[in-house]
C-alpha cells in the first residue's frame, strides 16, 4: 500500500511538470525536456495491467498532449485507463529514458525532437537553421530581409499599417456566431482556431486548448477520451455516452463508464467457462 501511494505521488509530480511545460504559453517555447522513449505502455484493464502498444518515439514535455491524442498505442491506453493515467505513464518514461536532454530554443524555432538529436529544432518566418550541422540560432540568410518579422526577399518594405502576423489578437481571434476561438494543440499559444463547443467531440463544452486573457471558455471535455467508453458524441456542449467497453458499465446519467466485476469478460469467461457470453 505505501509503494503503491509513493508511485501515485510520483505521478502526480510528473503531471504537474506537463502543465508547467504546456506549449501554450503566453510565448512561444523557448525551453523544453525531451528524450527518446523505447518502452511498453502497461494501463489497468479489468482488474489487470495489459500492455497497450510499444512507445518508440521522441519525446517532449509540451508535446505529450499531441502524441497522445495521435499514437495509437497511447489512444488505446487512453480508452481503457483515461488521459490522465496515459499521460502520467509516457511522462514517467521520458524522465527514466537514457537519454533526456534539457533543451533551449533560440527565437523564431519550432521544436522537433529527432532520433539522436532530442533538442532538434526548425525555423519559422522564412528563417533558416544556423550552423547547418546542430544548429543553435534562426537567421535570415542574405539576401533576403526581414520585413514585419518575417524573412523574405523583399524589394520594399511597407510600413503604417498591419501585418497579419502582428494584427492586435483582440481583432484577430473573432469567429461567426456559434463558434469559439480556440487554441491548437500542439502548436504556439499565437495559433487558435473556430470551433462548435456544442457538438466538436474533443472540445465539449468549452475550449480544450482555451486562449489567453478571458477570449475562450475554461477547457472542454475530450469526449473520446473518457475510460472505457465505446461509442460517445457531444450534445449541447455535454458528452454523452452511448455504450462502453466489455467490463465497462454506464452509471445512470450517461457521463462515464464505470468498471464492474459483473461485466467483466474475462472474469465471467474464468468463472463460467471461456465459452461463456453474457445475455
Amino acid at each position: 500500500m505505501r509503494v503503491a501511494i509513493f508511485r501515485c505521488a510520483i505521478l502526480s509530480s510528473l503531471v504537474s511538470l506537463v502543465v508547467a511545460f504546456n506549449p501554450f504559453s503566453p510565448r512561444d517555447i523557448d525551453n523544453d525536456v525531451c528524450g527518446e522513449i523505447n518502452e511498453v505502455l502497461y494501463v489497468p484493464s479489468y482488474g489487470k495491467s495489459v500492455a497497450s502498444g510499444t512507445i518508440n518515439a521522441c519525446i517532449c514535455l509540451s508535446t505529450i498532449p499531441t502524441f497522445i491524442a495521435t499514437n495509437s498505442a497511447a489512444i488505446s491506453g487512453t480508452a481503457l485507463a483515461g488521459k490522465d493515467y496515459v499521460t502520467a505513464e509516457i511522462t514517467a518514461m521520458l524522465y527514466r529514458c537514457g537519454n533526456i536532454k534539457q533543451c533551449t530554443y533560440p527565437p523564431r524555432s519550432v521544436p522537433q525532437c529527432q532520433s539522436k538529436n532530442p533538442c532538434g529544432f526548425t525555423c519559422k518566418d522564412g528563417y533558416t537553421p544556423s550552423p547547418s550541422n546542430y544548429p543553435t540560432q534562426c537567421v535570415c540568410k542574405s539576401p533576403h530581409k526581414v520585413c514585419n518579422g518575417i524573412c523574405g526577399n523583399y524589394s520594399a518594405c511597407p510600413t503604417g499599417s498591419y501585418s497579419k502576423r502582428n494584427v492586435p489578437n483582440a481583432k484577430r481571434r473573432s469567429c461567426p456566431t456559434g463558434l469559439k476561438a480556440c487554441g491548437i494543440l500542439g502548436r504556439s499559444a499565437k495559433s487558435w482556431e473556430c470551433i462548435d463547443t456544442q457538438s466538436d467531440l474533443e472540445s465539449c463544452g468549452g475550449c480544450a486548448v482555451p486562449l489567453l486573457h478571458g477570449l475562450s471558455t475554461p477547457d472542454g471535455e475530450d469526449c473520446a477520451a473518457i475510460a472505457g467508453v465505446s461509442d460517445v458524441s457531444c450534445v449541447n456542449g455535454q458528452c454523452s455516452i452511448h455504450r462502453c467497453m466489455p467490463g465497462y458499465k454506464l452509471d445512470a446519467l450517461s457521463k462515464s463508464c464505470v468498471y464492474s466485476e459483473d461485466e467483466d469478460p474475462a472474469l465471467l469467461a474464468a468463472q463460467y467457462g471461456l465459452d461463456y457470453v453474457s445475455l
